[in-house]
């Protein structure tokens, strides 16, 4: 008898465990973030998604291998959402990167494989373990998270920060995910918001409703977001006519709410009403035109119209796919990772067979919600769940609008899910048990799928507390690389590395902090030359290895090879043979993104340096080799983008070396015209017509740069000097004590100070050779 007891007594706490996870899960993941990893939002809630689930999923596979008996939903939704992971896990092997697709960050997390995993085991989970009385307080669990979510983001936007976190304190921060985002959250909750009023007994429930309904509302007229609208005017329409079709099961009155969402959904979408103080200081979004993204889904089906890029890497295909054309917007050099849909996005990165299995699911769902929905009455007492599925079913039905003319998240996702798993199990109640004998066969099959499920399950849970293991330790690397101490950037990025190893984020990060060090190795006092020599090689060959990693890892990424570019570059000079493995990278770079203007021009530059080495007159037919390859270069950069400055300006350092003086300085003055802010073309144009001794083209230059940046001590120093040209002593002395307060033991200004103030030129007996040489190092 006690050890019946104690099996009772385990088999409920496992059940309680399993259900308390879910609900736990509905409440928590919409309003979570985290500090600890650089990405705040769905890298934790992924990481709460996968402990929550298999946690529920052990507690429920020992509950029934305890009682001996197991009871399963059945149902045909079942099957388009089994055909849905399988064409996922297809997608994700022939992905371009097989690991980011099964894990996401630094991918998307939302379109991981996962993810996914994560979000159908929740749905097999609500269907087998919840009753339909307990369906309802999980939505319950779910539209108090909301509201959560939906006040802290009301209250950021108004400025209002209670979490004053650094990352927090931005009006445009909030749970969910952008501020478009989470009106859309708000849309698709609106449905589901009101039939709980209509249905809520209780008096507290009732005012927390209201009061979501009214926080709804203030939001959606704050953010004021099109897309969200068009999900209100289509909630609002279909609890309208169920209700209208169903007046029989509730209040008719309560209708007055959808109406008047729908009113105000009308007249700020097909109207574009705006109010003015609200629309003011909206923090604004950038999206993929629906044009482009057609373009890019449309290129990549091409080449993998069956099963796409893989889960997760559209934004490979933007890279490569992207038209020229994009160059000449604002946002040229960004990098999207969705395009301007769900749907569009899904279409890209799991191919034909991803979007048509996507379509049968939703196909089945909706099918057998209808015929439920307008099914006769059951007995009586089912009006409850009747109402109840309705809310679910309409809520469900918005989100999956919303996939087909905006993009996803993770808490987006989560919802869709939870949605359908809590229709479904109020839809199919009834469930077939399976009895778990001792020599029966099934009994042997299920103990070995639960036994294999488990290994693999604690796997992917060991798995995932390394993956935010090293998360955390790359954050704190980077709050190092901010705070300027490279030594504890490099100890975090590579234990973050060697917990993570298939990350390749982590290997290109390494390898450019590798770099900045090894220069300020370089211009240590308190080492011997020999001990400098040593640990510059260290660090050099670590450099050189960590980008041969990330690219190894993870071939794909236009990043990686940019990264490995920037490390050859910038040790040109110091190792030999470190230009050709330059150039190879960046022009492997450039076939992934064809239409970067910053590749060849980085490809000129290597070669621009490569050239300034070859001092010998034997070289010199050489040297105008590689100066014409170099223009070549920086002339396709502005073929690409003809405003693109940092080419124009390198190609004057072209001119330049060809000893082209007026051509050099028309192409430099070109740039200008397109980075009028660029404090160090305005600086570097300044010096050339100092040369030039063109004094006041140089005055303007650099008061030009001063304006940008009154600290810039070089400008600074050749103002004076110009100054000093054109008899305004008043004004170089100015500049020059402007110098001495910033450095006070600077012995060169003191002397030019000495000369000005006694009427002497500024550089008289300190500087006899022309041009004058720059005097002050700038800091970082």
């Amino acid at each position: 008898m006690k050890n019946i007891k104690k099996s009772s007594e385990i088999v409920e706490t496992c059940e309680k465990v399993s259900k308390i996870s879910i609900y736990l899960l509905a409440f928590l993941l919409p309003i979570l973030f985290l500090p600890w990893t650089a990405n705040v939002l769905d890298f934790n809630k992924q990481a709460l998604l996968i402990v929550l689930v298999f946690v529920s999923l052990f507690a429920w596979m020992l509950k029934i291998l305890i009682l001996g008996k197991a009871s399963f939903n059945l149902s045909l939704v079942h099957i388009p959402l089994a055909v849905l992971f399988l064409v996922y896990t297809a997608s994700t092997i022939f992905s371009l990167w097989r690991y980011g697709s099964f894990w996401g960050w630094p991918q998307v997390n939302s379109e991981s494989l996962l993810s996914l995993l994560g979000l159908v085991l929740l749905y097999f989970l609500v269907i087998n373990i919840f009753e339909k009385k307990e369906i309802f307080y999980l939505m319950v669990s779910l539209a108090g998270s909301g509201f959560l979510a939906m006040l802290y983001g009301l209250l950021q936007l108004f400025g209002k920060f209670l979490i004053p976190i650094g990352f927090t304190k931005a009006v445009s921060f909030n749970t969910i995910g952008g501020v478009n985002s989470l009106a859309v959250f708000a849309a698709i909750l609106l449905p589901l918001i009101i039939i709980f009023l209509i249905i809520s007994k209780e008096k507290y429930l009732k005012a927390l409703f209201i009061a979501a309904i009214a926080l709804l509302a203030v939001l959606l007229l704050l953010i004021n977001f099109q897309a969200a609208w068009w999900l209100v005017i289509a909630g609002s329409a279909l609890v309208i006519a169920f209700g209208i079709q169903k007046r029989d099961l509730f209040d008719s009155r309560w209708l007055v709410l959808p109406m008047f969402f729908l009113a105000l959904a009308l007249l700020f979408s097909f109207f574009r009403f705006q109010i003015p103080l609200l629309s003011e200081d909206r923090p604004v979004e950038v999206f993929l035109t629906n044009r482009a993204s057609f373009d890019i889904v449309w290129n990549t089906l091409k080449e993998n119209p069956v099963t796409g890029s893989g889960p997760g890497t559209f934004i490979y295909n933007f890279s490569k796919y992207k038209d020229i054309g994009f160059n000449q917007g604002s946002f040229w050099n960004l990098r999207f990772d969705w395009a301007s849909s769900k749907m569009l996005t899904t279409l890209a990165t799991t191919g034909i067979l991803g979007v048509l299995s996507f379509l049968a699911l939703l196909g089945f769902f909706i099918f057998y919600g209808i015929k439920f929905l307008f099914a006769k009455k059951g007995e009586e007492g089912q009006e409850l769940y009747w109402t109840l599925g309705l809310g679910i079913f309409i809520s469900f039905l918005t989100v999956s609008a919303a996939y087909f003319f905006y993009q996803s998240n993770l808490s987006l996702d989560f919802v869709w899910f939870l949605l359908m798993a809590s229709f479904v199990s109020l839809l199919s109640p009834i469930r077939k048990e399976v009895v778990l004998k001792p020599s029966s066969l099934v009994t042997l099959g299920i103990t070995f799928a639960f036994t294999l499920i488990f290994i693999f399950g604690l796997g992917i849970l060991i798995l995932e507390g390394q993956r935010y293991a090293s998360a955390a330790s790359y954050l704190k690397g980077m709050e190092s690389w901010q705070d300027g101490d490279s030594i504890k950037t490099m100890e975090h990025f590579e234990d973050a590395a060697r917990v993570s190893p298939g990350n390749d984020l982590y290997w290109r990060e390494l390898s450019q902090v590798y770099l900045q060090t090894i220069s300020e190795v370089s211009a240590r006092t308190d080492l011997s030359q020999e001990e400098i020599t040593r640990q510059v090689q260290i660090l050099i060959n670590s450099a050189v290895n960590s980008a041969k990693t990330a690219v190894e890892t993870n071939p794909k990424n236009v990043a990686n090879w940019s990264a490995r570019g920037s490390v050859y570059q910038n040790l040109i000079g110091m190792v030999g043979g470190t230009k050709e493995w330059a150039v190879e990278s960046y022009e492997k770079a450039l076939e992934l993104e064809p239409a970067n203007p910053f590749f060849p021009t980085q490809t000129g530059i290597v070669l621009l340096r490569e050239s300034s080495l070859l001092t010998a007159d034997e070289e010199k037919e050489e040297q105008n080799k590689i100066l014409n390859e170099a223009e070549e270069q920086f002339n396709k950069a502005i073929e690409m983008k003809p405003d693109y400055a940092p080419a124009h300006f390198q190609l004057a350092m072209v001119y330049q070396a060809q000893g082209k003086g007026a051509e050099m300085i028309t192409q430099i003055e070109r740039a200008r015209t397109f980075a009028p802010y660029d404090v160090g073309l305005a600086f570097q144009l300044g010096l050339i017509y100092f040369q030039k001794q063109d004094y006041e083209k140089a005055r303007a230059e650099f008061e030009r740069a001063i304006l940008l940046n009154p600290d810039y001590a070089n400008a600074l120093y050749f103002l004076g000097l110009t100054y000093d040209e054109l008899g305004e002593k008043h004004l170089a002395i100015k500049a020059f004590e402007k110098i001495l307060n910033a450095n006070p033991d600077h012995s060169l200004v003191i002397a030019i100070l000495n000369n000005l103030r006694t009427g002497e030129k500024a550089l008289e007996g300190i500087i006899e050779e022309e041009p004058p040489v720059v005097p002050i190092e700038e800091e970082d």
